[in-house]
């Protein structure tokens, strides 16, 4: 038996050094140690739970590096989930490979006095009995301090003698020149803990440093902290959802909860915390709850306000501003459970080994779910101690839950066994999604998550009389060995994923392969007897559908256009017509302007429509949508298959509708055509591209030179259009101040001119175009109105008409007359202004028309704005926020009357604002930028009822999924609702219409009596 004891001696203040000598207090050499590490190992594996020795996973990553590098000494990845031994499995690769000089990077000095600790003795191998008595244990250097100029040579000699460096990236890339120098020579292997870190800067420079070493990355997930896939040959992976079949690693309860208003989030999170303390006390868990926040301050903040509270569980505060002596007994008070809460910072990170440490409420998160999720992950290990499940409480209204899990489940599948999310609220869609995959039957499924499927939407038919499926016939298509297969029969949904192998394109050599997957899914819809596929193999596809449906008939020709049907204002964007003149099929395409003689031709020719791509509005939303004579189907979309299946549904009612006619669908379509001249009618509306219209970024501003001054677009506004001479002229307003324009065609050209102000240009970056030249690239949409009702819409040289639909009516619904007189108002003054006029319309309108039970009332009026009035009402039990936008105008006559002219421009306002629609999260931030603006300029508020705090806390309730709709409202007294012209009626009308067609969104219009 080899005898020595262990000296531990200081370097500088702070380093370390462990070291075995002999009875002699001699020390050891490395040839000596290696020599005893040779004779002193044993390797056993625990294959039973009655076998002692490495865990399988342990054992598997041990054989993946020794085979790794039999062949390589390229950088190589290890992925052990946490609880299942990573430590254990660096400390036996250094013994049982007997390497000479070794360097451990850790991400923090709590885990790099842990992992000295444990590797300076082996860890628990001992235990194991894989390690006698015999073995001498490693010279291990802990350095975590700079040192000073005369402990250099005390440093440059414990290095020489270590077999085994444990630092952080920080401290070795900054070690002296000539010390980092010494390291790179002398070092044989460098191990990376906790390598999800590598995309550190710090972390990069040192292992770009090292990579003529062999280097070894161990993590619990191959993803780094930015989203990025670790560098390196990941040449071990043990999953997660083995290591909690080996019971390595309990289920996580998530316990998600929405707090909109941040003031009230921490107790809401604590509460749902604590409840759980207690619970799993009652049921006599020794379980202990950990309170994480960002930093010092906010650790304080929450032991103080909330957690000291909680008198019974003796909470304690534990961060390094604490004196280390009142730190370390709180930790003892921790470890012992005689305190069953503790508040900390990030000290309880990576390397925290405290097993009955198994309810985490986070208050300030780590930059993403998944990084969080391995956090406590390390609440989630087994150990002998009486513990249930692992818990996660946090607010995840301060971020986007879907958006969260999602990247979550995308990195790693198994999360969606292992996180059991205990949540009321935000999950009915995953519900149903959850219901719907665990309907299917699985077969050959290893890694693939079905809840991660996502297609391109798009479906070829075939109609089914029979009911009957051959559900194997696909077997005889695809190969039943190699085929992934998902069978969901309850709702007649078939997926096939099949493997296959192709010679690459660029090389005869035969030994070259690129391996691909081909994608099916089939859909048998009962209800209209329509079989639907979306594929990428349309040969394999057709031969699926026969084996599987033997009496499928495929659905071509001019029925499949019968989906365009109640598309409103389509625009077609590619017309292909098929003609066979002759005997001889010819194929012509039409885009652009083309459209109109293409269309011209389909109609009154022989011609069939071999395919039409456009967009369009259908159930309140903007969509796309395209269709062959072939039979296909799709749209501009990636969705789920749930989704999928649904959208099949309703494509299958339209297409066997015998009473659409698809030749009328095409002649009710807009197209682009080109002018010569502006058309007739009065122009009404003028808007910007929408982009610019709802953009609040300072990107591109508007500059004027002479004054050296910038203006974001959304102070901005584009009004007043007006047809003169045959040119438009029109107004640019920033603030207060005016700018005129004119945009002129002439044959087939178009361009800009400023006709008044001082010159206006447009700044992006170093770049400065004159704003004449800006409106060019960017031209302003305007809508014309005519006498019949048409709207031709403007942009560049080019048309659209939209002819007014036949026999429509305006409800009565619509108007709402009003006794201005009774409410004190001067028709004639619109604005309330900072000093809230009473005798103006808009006063009148905030506090009589206006709901007053909305969460937010808010002036916006000026320019950039949104509407004169924005009213919000929050209905968090619904998960639903309305928006009712109030567009204002003064009258143009003392009395109320008939004069077409007050409503035109109130009208296209009106139109303009359906844009918010699809810009909800940038209608709030502009709501907050000009709120903001108006505070820095001046005291008064905009807000007549509400607060920025709201804005705030609106925005998370978009982003966390809360449905939105709108109204839009017309307020203009100087119209009389009994001396209503048809002119007055018919742009009325349009703006009803246009309301509706698009985005369903409901018109109300208060007049006069």
């Amino acid at each position: 038996m080899q005898k020595y004891k262990i000296l531990n001696s200081k370097i500088g203040n702070g380093n370390k050094l462990s070291m075995c000598v002999d009875e002699s207090g001699i020390l050891f050499s490395k040839e000596q140690i290696l020599e005893s590490w040779k004779k002193g190992y044993q390797e056993k594996v625990s294959r039973s739970k009655e076998e002692i020795g490495l865990r399988l996973p342990q054992f598997g990553a041990l054989s993946s590096i020794r085979a790794h590098w039999a062949t390589s000494t390229a950088p190589a990845t290890i992925v052990l989930p946490t609880g299942t031994g990573k430590s254990e499995t660096m400390y036996t690769t250094i013994i049982s490979e007997r390497i000479c000089s070794t360097l451990i990077i850790v991400p923090s000095n709590l885990l790099r006095e842990q992992i000295f600790e444990g590797v300076s003795r082996f860890g628990i191998l001992s235990k194991l009995g894989m390690i006698s008595d015999e073995v001498i244990f490693p010279t291990t250097l802990l350095y975590k301090v700079k040192v000073d100029d005369k402990d250099e040579g005390i440093l440059s000699d414990a290095l020489d003698k270590a077999n085994i460096i444990v630092s952080t990236p920080g401290m070795i890339k900054n070690l002296p020149t000539n010390l980092l120098s010494q390291l790179f020579e002398k070092v044989e292997v460098v191990i990376f803990d906790e390598a999800h870190h590598l995309g550190a800067p710090d972390w990069r420079t040192v292992r770009e440093k090292f990579l003529g070493k062999k280097i070894l990355q161990f993590t619990a997930t191959p993803f780094r902290n930015d989203g990025k896939k670790i560098d390196g040959k990941i040449i071990f992976n043990y999953s997660l959802g083995l290591a909690q079949e080996a019971q390595y690693f309990k289920p996580i309860d998530f316990y998600p909860i929405q707090e909109f208003d941040e003031r009230k989030s921490d107790k809401a999170i604590a509460k749902v915390a604590v409840d759980c303390l207690r619970e799993d006390i009652k049921l006599g868990y020794e379980h202990i709850l950990l309170a994480r926040a960002s930093s010092r301050r906010r650790a304080d903040e929450l032991f103080e306000v909330i957690y000291s509270k909680y008198k019974e569980f003796n909470p304690v505060l534990i961060h390094t501003g604490i004196p280390s002596v009142q730190r370390n007994k709180d930790l003892k008070k921790v470890k012992d459970g005689s305190s069953r809460i503790v508040v900390c910072v990030n000290m309880f990170g990576e390397g925290i080994d405290i097993p009955t440490l198994k309810i985490a409420a986070i208050h300030d998160k780590y930059k993403s779910l998944p990084v969080t999720l391995q956090f406590i992950g390390r609440f989630a290990r087994t150990s002998n101690n009486k513990l249930g499940n692992a818990k996660l409480v946090t607010n995840v209204a301060l971020d986007d839950l879907k958006e969260s899990v999602e990247e979550l489940y995308r990195q790693d599948s198994d999360w969606n066994r292992l996180l059991n999310i205990h949540s009321n609220q935000a999950v009915d869609k995953e519900v149903g999604l959850e219901e719907f995959v665990n309907r299917f039957e699985k077969g050959h499924v290893e890694d693939i998550d079905l809840s991660q499927l996502k297609m391109k939407i798009s479906t070829r038919m075939f109609t089914n009389e029979s009911k009957a499926i051959f559900e194997d016939g696909w077997k005889q298509v695809l190969d039943p060995e190699t085929t992934t297969r998902f069978i969901n029969n309850e709702d007649s949904v078939y997926i096939f994923i099949e493997p296959i192998e192709k010679r690459v394109v660029w090389s005869e050599q035969k030994d070259l392969v690129e391996y691909d997957y081909d994608f099916f899914v089939l859909f048998f819809d009962k209800v209209n007897g329509v079989v639907h596929i979306n594929e990428t193999d349309s040969g394999k596809g057709n031969r699926l559908v026969s084996k599987m449906f033997p009496q499928a008939v495929d659905i071509k020709g001019d029925s499949v256009c019968r989906i365009l049907e109640g598309v409103n204002r389509l625009m077609i964007g590619t017309l292909g017509l098929r003609q066979v003149p002759n005997g001889r099929i010819s194929f012509r395409m039409f885009a652009g302007t083309d459209i109109k003689s293409g269309i011209n031709e389909a109609v009154v020719s022989n011609s069939t429509k071999s395919n039409i791509f456009g967009y369009g509005y259908q159930d309140g939303k903007r969509i796309s949508i395209g269709c062959s004579h072939k039979g296909k189907v799709w749209m501009r979309w990636i969705e789920r298959i749930s989704f999928w299946t649904e959208w099949c549904q309703k494509i299958s009612k339209k297409v066997l509708d015998d009473s659409i006619d698809t030749s009328a669908v095409l002649e009710n379509s807009l197209i682009l055509e080109d002018i010569k001249e502006f058309p007739e009618g009065v122009p009404y509306k003028i808007s910007l591209p929408e982009v610019l219209e709802v953009s609040n970024s300072h990107a591109k501003q508007l500059y004027l030179a002479k004054e050296d001054k910038l203006f974001p677009f959304f102070q901005t506004d584009v009004r007043n259009p007006k047809l003169i001479n045959g040119k438009i002229r029109f107004d640019f307003w920033i603030n207060a101040r005016k700018f005129a324009f004119e945009q002129i065609i002439d044959g087939n050209k178009y361009y800009f001119k400023q006709i008044k102000g001082e010159e206006l240009k447009v700044k992006s970056g170093t770049q400065t175009v004159s704003m004449s030249e800006y409106l060019y690239k960017h031209s302003p949409e305007i809508s014309f109105i005519q006498a019949d009702g048409t709207t031709v819409v403007v942009q560049e040289n080019l048309k659209t008409v939209i002819k007014p639909k036949n026999k429509l009516e305006l409800s009565t619904s619509v108007i709402h007359s009003i006794d201005w007189d009774v409410l004190g108002v001067n028709i004639k003054s619109e604005s309330q202004g900072k000093g809230r006029k009473p005798d103006s319309i808009q006063y009148a309108t905030i506090h009589n028309i206006v709901d007053q039970s909305s969460d937010v009332i808010f002036d916006d009026d000026g320019s950039g704005e949104i509407a004169d009035i924005v009213s919000i009402k929050i209905d968090e039990e619904l998960r639903r926020v309305s928006f009712h936008l109030y567009h204002c105008k003064y009258s143009g006559g003392a009395l109320a009357g008939a004069r077409v002219n007050d409503l035109y421009e109130v009208c296209g306002q009106a139109q303009k604002s359906i844009m918010w629609n699809d810009n909800i999260l940038e209608l709030v931030q502009r709501m907050i930028l000009r709120e903001n603006m108006r505070l820095e300029n001046d005291s008064e508020t905009r807000f007549e009822k509400g607060d920025l705090q709201i804005l705030h806390m609106l925005k998370k309730m978009v982003k966390s999924g809360f449905e939105t709709d709108f109204k839009i409202s017309i307020v203009q007294p100087g119209v009389s609702k009994s001396k209503l012209t048809s002119s007055m009626n018919q742009i009325i009308l349009s703006t009803d219409v246009y309301l509706k067609d698009t985005y369903n969104i409901p018109l109300t219009c208060y007049f006069s009596n």
